[in-house]
């Protein structure tokens, strides 16, 4: 059965991507994926993993999530392009990180809820 419109993620523009990316703190890419390490120690990867596990299936996301000298390292690729449903993954990431790792030096600009603006601008204007 053919998939119909309204189920294909919509994929983003190169310049929609780096607008993106710049909302989020750490993440880098190209139009094929994105990906963030993250340097937190064993526990607390365990429980990111818990929450990546969550967040993929709630997006319908295989991100990759591999454990090397100290730092998890998340990405999600996909051939077709980077689409918003892996920004809006990347922001949930981001914002389990800071409260993982207690970071609390976020910057209003970079949190998740003016991703979320920034999203709805752009996309109500496009």
């Amino acid at each position: 059965m053919k998939a119909t419109a309204a189920e294909v993620p919509m994929t983003l523009g190169e310049q929609l991507l780096k607008d993106a990316l710049r909302q989020l703190s750490g993440w880098t890419g190209d139009t094929t994926g994105i990906s963030r390490t993250l340097p937190i120690d064993d526990s607390q990867h365990a429980e990111m993993t818990e929450r990546i596990k969550v967040y993929a299936d709630t997006l319908e996301l295989r991100p990759f999530v591999r454990r090397h000298d100290g730092a998890t390292t998340v990405s999600v690729r996909n051939p077709d392009g980077v689409s918003a449903n892996d920004i809006a993954f990347a922001a949930r990431v981001e914002d389990a990180y800071r409260s993982i790792a207690h970071i609390t030096d976020i910057e209003p600009a970079r949190s998740t809820w003016s991703l979320a603006g920034w999203w709805k601008r752009r996309t109500t204007t496009t």
